[in-house]
């Protein structure tokens, strides 16, 4: 393969030598975690509506997060013990019903405040990253059941995101199918919300896979990110300025919003190629900063690794439960200060709910 033989083969053994945990991908879930509140923050939280130029900038910085999310997720797929075709299906299961806590959360949240009750019902049946980490390990957990390889299944992949750009941004007169269907493929209309449909996003976590697959082996994990460190951070920078000037693909999208977002959201296969290269680059700069990284800091990363999707759905209850109606009781205008304020708020307290709901199911078991 050729990527054995640009890393010259004796970087990797036979055996699975490098099985203990990675911390550079627990940087990285702690990286994308951070980045996603940001961003549910700027985009839905009243307290944090900012109208500045440079926001859309940022915005599609911040859009590296969920495929760094998806990537590590692939990763941790080689890793983990419980690798059976059953358990990854039940896993699926288990993510997708989280997901739906999510919806209900959104549906409450709708209702409460007098939104139209197709919205709150359309919200129920709704998508997002964990729907999506659900139906992935569901795919992966019926693709080990008929025994195909890592090799097949990207193939799969990669097929899969090919008729997905094509198969885009769908309209049916029907908004509950629509909306359905946004699960599997890019559907869009009047109150939908299509985010990750899996067809477009699947490949992400499978590179993941193979990455995994490399990583596990590895004989000189040192050599191994240098390799990956200079190619990908010059093309990075390569795609991004390029991407900023012509406003191409996932670049076209401008804001938080996800009627403003859905060129990423339904990313397309050479946008995929794009977000790849920029999450090797991070993942192996991350590699290298670790030495510099506090003990006390390193243990905070290792916290919220461990509990990423609790704190996911913990942030959203705190933003759409608490705070959004919280400020429409106080009417706080919205500032720099008060968004910083209330990001890190939310961040802080969804780590620290997310740490304790584990002990306490611990001390319940």
């Amino acid at each position: 393969m050729i990527i054995f033989n640009y890393f010259n083969g004796n970087l990797f053994s036979s055996e699975k030598v490098n099985s203990k945990r990675q911390l550079e991908l627990d940087v990285a879930k702690f990286f994308a975690i951070v980045l996603m509140i940001m961003v549910h923050c700027l985009a839905f939280c009243s307290l944090c509506q900012i109208d500045h130029p440079y926001l859309e900038h940022l915005f599609i910085f911040m859009q590296c997060s969920a495929p760094l999310f998806m990537f590590a997720m692939g990763v941790g797929m080689v890793y983990t013990r419980h690798d059976s075709s059953k358990e990854f299906i039940t896993r699926g299961i288990k993510l997708i019903l989280m997901g739906f806590i999510i919806n209900l959360i959104y549906f409450v949240s709708g209702y409460i405040g007098e939104l139209e009750i197709e919205y709150c019902i359309l919200s129920l049946i709704s998508n997002d990253i964990l729907q999506f980490a659900g139906l992935s390990f569901l795919l992966i957990g019926i693709f080990k059941r008929i025994n195909l390889n890592i090799k097949q299944i990207f193939l799969a992949a990669l097929i899969f995101s090919v008729i997905g750009t094509f198969i885009n941004h769908i309209t049916f007169s029907n908004m509950y199918l629509a909306q359905f269907l946004g699960h599997f493929i890019g559907t869009e209309g009047y109150k939908i919300v299509s985010c990750f449909p899996v067809l477009n996003w699947f490949v992400v976590p499978v590179v993941g896979m193979i990455f995994g697959n490399c990583l596990i082996r590895r004989t000189d994990k040192t050599e191994f990110y240098k390799k990956i460190l200079i190619p990908t951070f010059v093309l990075s920078i390569v795609f991004m300025v390029v991407g900023l000037i012509t406003r191409y693909g996932m670049f076209s999208s401008i804001g938080g919003k996800v009627y403003e977002k859905l060129q990423y959201l339904h990313l397309s296969t050479p946008d995929v190629l794009v977000m790849l290269i920029f999450v090797l680059f991070l993942i192996s700069f991350f590699y290298f900063l670790l030495p510099v990284v506090p003990s006390r800091i390193e243990q905070l990363i290792k916290i919220v690794s461990r509990n990423v999707t609790v704190i996911y759905i913990v942030q959203w209850a705190l933003l759409l439960l608490i705070v959004n109606p919280l400020n429409e009781f106080l009417h706080i205008t919205s500032s720099y200060t008060v968004a910083i304020v209330t990001i890190l708020g939310v961040i802080i307290i969804s780590v620290i709910l997310s740490e304790l709901y584990n002990k306490v199911k611990f001390l319940i078991k």
